[in-house]
């Protein structure tokens, strides 16, 4: 009996915990996607964008490779007059990411923000191989 009257109080505990939590500040509006774009599986592009309505704390744009090395740059690109945002091209290894972030700390320009992933070429010339999109909006 005094097991479960000490479980019940625990819940009740952790209820009113999550409640207190859950009304102390403003819902995430938080969103993230990925895509294996055209790399044939074997660079994965994702943004994350933190925030709530326009307001953004955070975006992050990266590219993962899964199984062959490439030469990549990741850029963050949207509507805002600060972006795009590209990291340099590298050389990424099968496991390594390359990521490129922005922290505007304020609201932005409503509109699609995207994470893109552009591969170098043997000749030089570049190739789009992955795009992820979020919608920004109040």
């Amino acid at each position: 009996m005094k097991l479960t009257r000490l479980k019940i109080g625990l819940l009740a505990a952790a209820v009113c915990t999550t409640v207190l939590f859950v009304g102390a500040g403003p819902a995430s509006a938080d969103a993230s996607g990925c895509t294996l774009g055209s790399s044939s599986g074997n660079v994965v592009t994702c943004i994350s964008i933190l925030g709530q309505g326009l307001f953004v704390n955070e975006m992050t744009a990266s590219a993962d490779v899964v199984n062959s090395t490439r030469t990549l740059q990741v850029c963050l690109h949207g509507p805002a007059s600060a972006l795009p945002r590209c990291t340099p091209f590298e050389v990424v290894q099968p496991g390594g990411t390359i990521t490129v972030q922005w922290f505007p700390n304020r609201d932005v320009p409503a509109g699609t923000y995207c994470a893109r992933t552009w591969r170098k070429n043997a000749d030089g010339s570049t190739t789009l191989i992955g795009q992820a999109c979020e919608n920004v909006h109040s």
